[in-house]
């Protein structure tokens, strides 16, 4: 007994050791987040964009003129979006202050039917559950900061400027690094990194497809702000698992708070069509099997990084989470290696 309670120690002590520093670099992450998000999304523009700038440049236009043609059109069609959402923002504003009163009555028949259940509840009950001062505010907050977020990407695109400059140099001195002992590591960086692109790639045809056809379909059925809710589809598709849900409760809201119920159910029917046209069909024939990762780990992945980042994590939590499987392996790979190697000799 003695003897296992010696064994025993040195475990736990490597063991606390372990979360001790995970707990302080996942804690110096969170604290950096901000500086972070933007460094990890221009990355990973950089890492998605690479392709066409090499292909830009094959077809002898200089990396520096490719590349800043790439970051201005980019740049065109963010200033395009928010204008957009900037001149739709007091509407929104206006609508998410009526959003309590237009629940409430839209809660007197729900009522009525729990009271011949035998059941008493009001509509000021039901909007008990919900903060609706705090829904006002976050939304109000959320609109009001749309013209800055203009500076932010900026920043983004500074960084994205230098970084598809350098992505040719950079690659080559990594390869020149990794030429004899951290050759593994290098390998399934770079495949890491393709099946990222193709991930990036599909994402992004997916949620461009999805963004057209809720800003359509929001049009057709008559619901205010119908650019508004292809833009949060568009953005929130990125998210894993929740994503189209997510964008799906606000048009649901408005669809009801504003018509009835039954133009509520065929609204969500039409994203539930949708989300799984996307995710069920067309990712998975594009995609195949090069991800391989469980619902359970997108889910978690997602968790884990937008706790970290915010809206940037929960967008990137796949390719992250990926990368980070990737080098893994290759480190335990690499570690089996090593370990035959010593027992060999």
């Amino acid at each position: 007994m003695g003897l296992n309670g010696f064994s025993f120690w040195p475990m736990f002590l490597r063991v606390l050791f372990i979360l001790a520093t995970l707990t302080i670099i996942l804690t110096g992450i969170y604290l950096a987040s901000p500086l972070i998000s933007q460094v990890l999304l221009s990355l990973f523009l950089a890492i998605m964009l690479d392709p066409l700038i090499n292909q830009l440049e094959r077809k002898r236009v200089p990396r520096v003129v490719s590349s800043l043609l790439v970051i201005v059109l980019l740049l065109l069609v963010i200033v395009f979006t928010i204008i957009k959402l900037t001149v739709l923002t007091p509407d929104l504003i206006q609508l998410s202050r009526q959003a309590p009163q237009l629940l409430a009555d839209r809660f007197e028949p729900i009522t009525q039917a729990f009271g011949h259940l035998g059941i008493v509840l009001t509509p000021n009950d039901m909007l008990a559950f919900i903060d609706a001062g705090e829904v006002v505010r976050f939304v109000t907050g959320f609109l009001t900061q749309i013209p800055s977020i203009l500076s932010w990407w900026l920043m983004v695109f500074l960084m994205l400027f230098f970084m598809l400059y350098e992505m040719k140099n950079l690659k080559l001195a990594l390869h020149k690094r990794a030429a004899d002992k951290y050759q593994p590591y290098y390998i399934a960086l770079e495949q890491g990194i393709q099946s990222v692109i193709v991930y990036a790639q599909v994402k992004t045809l997916t949620s461009i497809l999805g963004g057209i056809v809720v800003w359509a379909g929001a049009h057709f059925l008559g619901l205010k702000f119908a650019f508004f809710w292809g833009v949060l589809m568009f953005v929130f598709n990125y998210i894993p698992v929740l994503g189209s849900f997510m964008a799906a409760i606000p048009p649901v809201l408005q669809s009801y708070m504003l018509f009835d119920i039954q133009t509520a159910v065929i609204v969500a029917l039409f994203f539930v069509a949708l989300n799984l046209l996307l995710s069920s069909v067309i990712e998975p024939l594009l995609l195949g099997k090069r991800l391989n990762m469980a619902l359970t780990t997108q889910l978690l992945a997602f968790l884990i990084w937008q706790s970290l980042l915010g809206i940037i994590g929960a967008i990137l939590a796949i390719p992250l989470t990926f990368l980070l499987k990737k080098m893994w392996l290759a480190s335990y790979a690499q570690q089996q290696v090593n370990e035959a190697r010593n027992n060999a000799e």
